[in-house]
């Protein structure tokens, strides 16, 4: 009998033995899986980023600026995001959470010890949270800089490939019918560009806008005969066109208070695009939109494939702390801690 009692409960230790070890085992399973996700995470040096850590450093808590904190603070902070951040130090502790998120986006990144999984599952929350307002904020400054692009493009549109652009269509029809009845005649345009020297483009563009924008007959004998020949021709122009001579587009310019001159009427005239009449102002307006779109699509690749990154890393963070919420870490490695304690102890009375 002592020894059926014996080999009971010897049976019954084993038994308690290997139930301990199998839980003590399910439980470290469970720690470890979720620890390893916390760490996988946590090693994303764009965490880093939005916490405005230094180089090779880790925090136990993450830290915000709050609107009540003083300038000294602010300078701190700006003293974080270091030289070629983007930040021009004119940052205040007053600015919205989410134009400073965006100012931390714009940091560069370095070399950083990666948060320890202990220090992601305290700072989840708000590394959500300033996930979703850098988000937020990068979402507008790329809708402001493809706008811009897009009215750039339309600029460089309008500005053509190169050279001069051509007149309007009822003035190219106009010089064409005059030319086949042997009349020499140019687009305004194209006589200003010609013949007018540069630094009077602006004051005769004002006093004569209209023959600028008309016909120009080179050959002053010629006037009377072409007034005919037009006013029989049933060209139609589906705007105004204005004939005049050459005199007429370079005549003086009236005196201020004299005369019934643009000023005095009241007509300004909206500035023109360049490409009309002057080919080297419209090549240099064509090279800076270029370099400025090269920057600008730059900058928004850049944001873009960052915006990919945060929108991705945000919803990682979301699922990892649905399935493990705060205090679970904790409470999963206590409980592996136990079940391993337990389980030692089982071995303990089989020994």
């Amino acid at each position: 009998d002592t020894a059926r009692e014996a080999a009971a409960a010897e049976s019954r230790a084993e038994l308690a033995a290997a139930r301990a070890a199998d839980g003590a085992k399910a439980a470290e399973q469970s720690y470890e899986d979720e620890h390893r996700a916390a760490a996988s995470i946590a090693a994303d040096p764009r965490l880093g980023d939005l916490l405005g850590l230094p180089s090779g450093t880790g925090v136990p808590h993450p830290r915000r600026e709050t609107a009540d904190e003083t300038s000294g603070s602010a300078q701190g902070a700006t003293a974080r995001t270091g030289p070629g951040s983007g930040d021009d130090g004119t940052a205040t502790a007053a600015e919205p959470a989410a134009e400073r998120a965006v100012a931390l986006a714009d940091q560069p990144t370095t070399a950083q010890q990666p948060l320890t999984a202990e220090e992601f599952d305290r700072s989840a929350d708000e590394l959500r949270e300033l996930l979703d307002q850098s988000v937020a904020a990068a979402e507008r400054r790329l809708f402001d800089l493809r706008t811009a692009a897009a009215d750039d493009a339309r600029i460089l549109g309008a500005l053509g490939e190169g050279g001069l652009l051509p007149p309007g269509p009822d003035v190219l029809a106009t010089v064409e019918y005059l030319g086949e009845h042997g009349i020499p005649a140019l687009p305004g345009w194209r006589y200003l560009a010609q013949a007018v020297d540069p630094a009077d483009h602006a004051a005769v563009l004002a006093a004569r806008p209209e023959l600028v924008d008309g016909v120009v007959i080179t050959d002053p004998a010629a006037h009377s005969r072409a007034r005919e020949v037009l006013g029989g021709a049933a060209l139609l122009p589906r705007s105004t066109v204005a004939v005049g001579t050459a005199a007429a587009l370079l005549a003086p310019v009236p005196a201020p208070g004299t005369g019934s001159d643009a000023q005095n009427d009241g007509v300004f005239l909206v500035p023109p695009n360049p490409a009309m009449h002057d080919e080297h102002a419209a090549d240099e307006e064509r090279h800076a939109l270029r370099s400025r779109a090269a920057a600008r699509d730059e900058d928004i690749r850049t944001l873009a494939a960052r915006l990919s990154g945060d929108r991705a890393l945000a919803a990682r963070i979301g699922s990892w702390r649905a399935d493990c919420p705060p205090g679970m870490l904790a409470e999963l490695a206590e409980a592996a801690a136990t079940a391993r304690t337990a389980a030692e102890s089982a071995e303990a009375v089989l020994a």
